[in-house]
Parts: C-alpha cells; sequence; structure tokens
C-alpha cells in the first residue's frame, strides 16, 4: 500500500528511478491533485535512434547507449495524491534543491517532515489563525520525483487513489 512516511518498495518495483509528476492542480476550493506516474524501465538498448548526429559522436553515443535502460512512465501505475486542504506548497525543480541534514524526514518518494526549514518558515509569512489542536495535526509532506520536488503543509492527510485500470482509495 502506497503511504507517506514508507520506503514505498512498490514505486520501485519497474525501476530503480523515482517516479514522474505528470501533473500539478491547485482547485478552486484549495485542493490540490497532484499526479505521479511510476517509472517503468524499458529493455537494455532499445530506442537508439542518432540520426542526424555525426558518425564519430553517434558511434561513441551508441556504445554507451547500448548498456543503457530507458526509462518511462508506467501506464499501469499512475496515482492521484489529493489534500483537501493545504495551508502551503511549492513545487521545485529538483536540480536547484539541496539536502539539508537538519531536517528530519521518514519515507522514500513520499516523505512526511518531522522538522523542516518549510515548518519553520511558513510560520513567518502566514497569518495562522487555526488552533492549538489543530495546529497539532499539521504536517510537512514531501513528494519526490524525477524532476521535481513537491512540499505541502496541511492540517489533514491527503488521500492516495490509484486512477488507472483498478480503481482503489488508499487513505493514510
Amino acid at each position: 500500500m502506497l503511504a507517506f512516511g514508507t520506503n514505498n518498495d512498490e514505486i520501485t518495483a519497474g525501476s530503480p528511478t523515482a517516479p514522474f509528476l505528470l501533473s500539478m492542480t491547485d482547485n478552486p476550493d484549495n485542493e490540490l491533485s497532484i499526479i505521479i506516474a511510476f517509472a517503468k524501465q524499458g529493455e537494455k538498448g532499445a530506442d537508439l535512434d542518432l540520426t542526424g548526429f555525426p558518425t564519430e559522436i553517434a558511434n561513441k553515443a551508441k556504445d554507451l547507449l547500448l548498456e543503457s535502460y530507458p526509462v518511462y512512465e508506467d501506464p499501469e501505475q499512475i496515482y492521484e495524491i489529493r489534500f483537501n486542504d493545504y495551508i502551503i506548497y511549492q513545487c521545485r525543480n529538483e536540480s536547484y534543491t539541496c539536502w539539508d541534514d537538519s531536517e528530519v524526514r521518514k519515507g522514500r518518494y513520499l516523505i512526511i517532515f518531522e522538522k523542516s526549514n518549510l515548518l519553520d518558515y511558513y510560520q513567518s509569512v502566514l497569518f495562522d489563525w487555526d488552533n492549538d489542536d489543530t495546529k497539532s495535526k499539521r504536517k510537512h509532506y514531501g513528494i519526490y520525483t524525477e524532476n521535481h520536488i513537491i512540499d505541502v503543509i496541511s492540517n489533514s492527510a491527503p488521500t492516495i487513489t490509484k486512477i488507472n485500470s483498478d480503481s482503489t482509495e488508499q487513505k493514510q
């Protein structure tokens, strides 16, 4: 079962790489919908099209690529992560994201933070009118994909739903 804060071995069953972000939609009622697809590893050396490259470069690239595995979005493993109410979210290019050892996180690809810079930061830029009971439920969720890092702070856990052939909902 796909869940935040766990190892999520099912994500890497078809490929050792992170899932892909397919879409992210912020609906008018402050519902955030994030669609991800697991990665699927293709056949070794598949899809080699080096037309247009100079012969010398094409030959060197071909030698390297023949030992490589292409990675695709798996159309059988698509999930929606829905936050019915969020406080703040951000999406970053993963190439510009730096790791901070002072943050305390749990999970793989679907992360729950116990301590994070974003949790500290949002309090300085937002008016927080929630009561203490609601604040105690607040969490920072991270979604780490192939090219994006998405951070969401929410008072309630998201739902994760498989949205292709066998549609079953999983709640946190």
